[in-house]
């Protein structure tokens, strides 16, 4: 079984890659360097957002460093991209160079021709939402400011050409703390993920064929453009990073879902 990955270089998207590899050889991986973790403040924000912006990308660093800590580069060969080189022929013939039999890709840019076509046809993303519902950017976001904490999780599936459609393999959800804040479940997510591909990759090892769920279903296909720093005042103004508290005491009584489960 050959892998390559395909992903960001975040704290987040290293521990995935640098996971896996310990127990499985990573024939290769195509690593996009990313913009910078905290993001450059808007003009003209009020004085409440410029604390809740500063507050909530800071912890998010800060969170990083505690669950994942200093992560390198994958220990396998390597091909550093851009945004605008990531779907580049250079980088399609990289990979068709490694004739991979799993491509896993978390944490870059979408995946357009000619980077598409040259994926094999076990080619699946790491989304980090429950999706159809959250789909797009920031989903693990979302679910907090629509009072959702118990549905920040995360989808395995098939690369399509449209953005977090494919068909779904697996779908999990980390176990929920109450001193849990919005940032401990992101990574607590990755991490479960993480776990999870490890148990699904031991499984296809052994030739068994991952089970297909088709996305049935509304969400929202969420768009960078959709944040707004304002949107900040629900999770710490009105909650102070306490969702998942109201949500264990059973203040806030969210809809649940019934996850699509390989394993």
């Amino acid at each position: 079984m050959k892998l390559l990955w395909i992903g960001g270089n975040h704290p987040r998207h290293l521990y995935y890659v640098n996971q896996l590899s310990k127990k499985f050889e990573m024939s290769g991986a195509i690593v996009q360097m990313r913009e910078n973790i905290i993001p450059i403040m808007q003009d003209n924000m009020l004085e409440v957002d410029i604390k809740n912006f500063t507050r909530h990308f800071e912890t998010r660093e800060k969170k990083e460093r505690e669950y994942f800590g200093h992560q390198k580069l994958p220990d396998c060969e390597i091909l550093e991209v851009t945004s605008k080189t990531l779907n580049a022929e250079k980088t399609s013939k990289w990979l068709r160079d490694k004739s991979p039999d799993i491509v896993l890709i978390f944490g870059s840019d979408m995946i357009k021709d000619s980077l598409y076509s040259s994926l094999p046809q076990e080619s699946i993303n790491l989304h980090l939402g429950l999706s159809p519902r959250y789909r797009g950017a920031a989903t693990l976001f979302w679910p907090f400011y629509f009072l959702e904490p118990n549905l920040a999780g995360s989808t395995f599936h098939y690369i399509i050409s449209e953005p977090d459609a494919g068909e779904i393999i697996h779908q999990c959800v980390p176990k929920l703390n109450p001193k849990d804040g919005i940032h401990d479940v992101a990574c607590k997510t990755v991490v479960s993920s993480t776990e999870e591909m490890i148990k699904l990759l031991e499984v296809k090892e052994k030739d068994v064929i991952w089970k297909k769920f088709s996305q049935k279903g509304t969400g929202k296909n969420f768009l960078s453009s959709d944040f707004r720093p304002e949107h900040l005042r629900i999770i710490y103004n009105l909650f102070n990073d306490d969702i998942v508290k109201h949500y264990i005491d059973g203040k806030i009584c969210p809809k649940r879902l019934n996850l699509m489960k390989q394993l």
